[in-house]
């Protein structure tokens, strides 16, 4: 293949031989180490390949051997440019094709997640976002030892993650503790506390609720299980008492608090709605078209207005790449228009408790996506006047806390400030 390339390169032709001993030129051929290949004979004509400057030196061959020749067909790079020279847009195309292909291989246009449970993919995106190492990022900014170090210390749950970049797509393979996915904390050492040496810092609570249960890392419980404690107030401190051989107390070691900490909250609820609702009607006429996506620019193709007056859209894209790795920011877009009719319409009881199930189960997936057990919810819905009102609580178990600096070092520091400098 390789050497196939060389030769399309350098050019070479096509040869038709024939005459009084064209075996003998062929041997002179040989003899003189002149290269031929695919040599094939058609009758009292023989046909072979030769490079340019093989063909330059065939004369004495021919007039020794009595034979003829005649270029049949000329192959390769040099012969292109020969033929199309008087065409100079062509080849500009050509080059500011190549050019953007160039630019547009140093970016990141394609990213792929695997092994992720807990953490859903458009978690790692906006964590990528903020990180610039999203869509459209430089390859150049691209630091996928420093992403994997950060993606773990970031998602609690994570344990493995790998980070690499071929082309222009980025993979992320990550792999997740199950047993803390399943429990998962949101306490972060904030950035402005990881740049302060020898400090101690506390876990707060983040609201009010039951100690369910309580397993310290490191620094000293000051709650245990069954106390109830109020947001703000201190469950581990990360002063750590020194005692001598007596018992006494003597100093206190500072460190950053690390615990795993369930409370047993109680959120309220609270929603309405007006029994007057506006209904979407779909007639189920839909119109197909497509369309090109350059960036997050929408071009149809071709444009032309849609029928309906009012229509929702669905989208089907499809990326367009060169090879496995190297993705275009172009997708081939098929829009789906599908035509609906808003008529106003009064909610029925049976409705109006579907719609308020409906409402209260998006409530209960948020909490859940914040990593929070539900234990209990009681709801009920009223009415009043013209509107239904659905009130109650929803009992959770979950595992957060947030940081500040230690109080008793805050005291001996004299800086009061740093107490307020905390965060979830």
């Amino acid at each position: 293949m390789l050497l196939r390339l060389i030769k399309y390169f350098r050019g070479y032709v096509e040869v038709a031989l024939w005459g009084y001993a064209p075996e003998r030129f062929l041997n002179l051929c040989s003899n003189h180490n002149i290269l031929i290949w695919d040599l094939h004979q058609e009758g009292d004509v023989y046909y072979f390949h030769i490079s340019v400057d093989g063909f330059r030196s065939l004369k004495p061959l021919l007039k020794k051997s009595g034979t003829h020749v005649k270029i049949s067909r000329r192959n390769g790079i040099p012969f292109f440019f020969f033929r199309y020279r008087k065409r100079k847009i062509l080849f500009l195309s050509v080059f500011i094709c190549m050019m953007i292909l160039y630019t547009l291989s140093r970016f990141i246009w394609k990213i792929h997640i695997n092994g992720n449970d807990s953490v859903t993919d458009d978690s790692l995106l906006q964590f990528l976002a903020e990180k610039n190492s999203s869509y459209g990022t430089p390859v150049s900014r691209i630091d996928c030892t420093k992403l994997e170090e950060e993606i773990r210390s970031c998602f609690k749950s994570i344990i493995w993650t790998s980070v690499k970049r071929e082309g222009t797509t980025l993979t992320i393979d990550v792999q997740e503790n199950l047993v803390v996915a399943s429990q998962p904390s949101n306490a972060q050492l904030p950035e402005e506390f990881q740049r302060q040496e020898q400090k101690g810092y506390d876990l707060l609570a983040t609201c009010d609720g039951t100690v369910e249960s309580i397993y310290v890392r490191k620094g000293t419980p000051i709650v245990q299980q069954g106390d109830t404690v109020k947001k703000g107030e201190v469950l581990v401190s990360g002063a750590l008492p020194i005692y001598d051989d007596s018992g006494t107390l003597t100093d206190y070691q500072y460190c950053t608090a690390d615990a795993d900490i369930q409370l047993k909250t109680v959120y309220p609820y609270k929603d309405s709605f007006l029994k007057k609702h506006v209904e979407r009607i779909y007639s189920g006429q839909k119109e197909t078209r497509y369309g090109i996506s350059l960036l997050d620019t929408y071009i149809p193709i071709p444009w032309k207005k849609t029928g309906y007056d009012q229509y929702t859209i669905l989208d089907t894209r499809t990326q367009f790449r060169l090879c496995d790795s190297f993705y275009l920011p172009v997708s081939l877009v098929k829009r789906t228009y599908e035509e609906y009719e808003e008529v106003q319409t009064v909610y029925t009881k049976k409705e109006a408790r579907q719609h308020a199930a409906e409402n209260l189960t998006e409530f209960l997936e948020k909490l859940t996506q914040k990593g929070v057990l539900i234990l209990e919810k009681h709801v009920m819905i009223s009415t009043k006047k013209n509107k239904y009102t659905v009130s109650g609580t929803v009992t959770v178990l979950e595992n957060t806390c947030k940081y500040a600096v230690n109080a008793d070092q805050v005291k001996d520091t004299g800086n009061e400030g740093n107490v307020e400098n905390e965060s979830e």
